[in-house]
């Protein structure tokens, strides 16, 4: 099976796959990139009884079997400089830094999440094709599941779909 490459993981994306005890395996069969504030986000997950789980990154990153990635300060800054408040509230740091490199990147990436605002900011970008959810990513390659509704397809192109509504209204972005 050929390897999913240049793939972004959200924070919220890769705590699922350890929740789910696919993380491993996802790492084998994907070219993962996590933006060093992502990195920073996924510590740990709590189970169904409450317990809290660890999560070690440090191995993958260790054996360069996931890339890290930081973004310079004055490409997170022009990042910034093309939204207003209605995204940038919504925005955390990993989404924030993972989106500035997407942009920036010499090849095209998928960006993997969970959160609404990413899949809004991609189609109000005009790069609706640059997400990816969960789903989709686990079809792909073999693993397919149950997942959460807001990891699944039909939630990113309903958010995806709405992004590029706000971009023909002119919402979302600043004026160029």
């Amino acid at each position: 099976m050929k390897r999913l490459s240049l793939l972004l993981l959200d924070a919220n994306v890769v705590i699922h796959l350890f929740e789910i005890g696919i993380w491993a395996k996802l790492v084998e069969l994907c070219d993962l990139h996590l933006s060093r504030t992502v990195v920073d986000e996924a510590h740990f997950f709590e189970d169904e009884r409450g317990e809290r789980h660890e999560i070690d990154l440090a191995p993958a990153i260790a054996a360069k079997q996931i890339t890290v990635f930081d973004v310079v300060p004055s490409d997170m800054d022009a990042f910034f400089e093309r939204f207003d408040a209605s995204y940038l509230e919504k925005l955390d740091a990993g989404e924030a830094e993972s989106l500035a490199h997407l942009l920036n990147a010499p090849e095209e990436m998928l960006f993997c999440s969970a959160d609404k605002i990413v899949f809004r900011v991609l189609g109000n970008l005009d790069r609706s094709t640059q997400g990816i959810s969960l789903e989709e990513v686990l079809s792909r390659i073999g693993l397919s599941r149950s997942l959460p509704k807001h990891f699944g397809r039909a939630y990113r192109e309903k958010w995806t779909s709405y992004g590029v509504e706000e971009n023909m209204r002119g919402l979302g972005t600043k004026p160029r």
